[in-house]
């Protein structure tokens, strides 16, 4: 490698090695929530749970991956919490129904930010520089 090739190649290892750590820190962000005129504080989800989130499939309700989705990210107040004290008073029958206290354009906003705040959205797009020709 040429001396030029070798220095790109060593910037591209440390910003490889940055943006892994970078990976590892979890990320939290305040939404504010008319419905229950409150604001919550969200998580990013880790690639396992997002993985988790996508295979939900509910033919009855449509928006259980948001929901899923949801329950994991909220952390104030813990709908994790919520959801056991919910499930012993019987006002649910599954802890991630506690995200029912949301109207539905709020689950939609509200997983839509996770997904911002998790890095599967993003508003930075991958750009072609130059066409490769054969």
């Amino acid at each position: 490698m040429d001396k030029n090739k070798e220095a790109v190649f060593q910037s591209f290892v440390e910003k490889a090695a940055k943006r892994l750590e970078e990976s590892k820190v979890e990320k939290h962000t305040t939404l504010y929530v008319p419905s229950i005129d409150q604001n919550i504080v969200i998580r990013n989800l880790y690639h396992p749970e997002i993985v988790e989130c996508t295979q939900i499939e509910d033919k009855e309700d449509p928006n259980a991956s948001d929901k899923y989705c949801i329950y994991l990210a909220v952390v104030e107040p813990d709908l994790r919490k919520v959801a056991v004290e919910l499930k012993e008073k019987k006002q649910i029958v599954e802890y991630p129904e506690v995200v029912n206290i949301f109207e539905d354009h709020e689950i939609t906003d509200i997983a839509t930010e996770v997904m911002k705040l998790s890095g599967v959205i993003g508003t930075k797009r991958v750009k072609v520089i130059e066409d490769l020709k054969n």
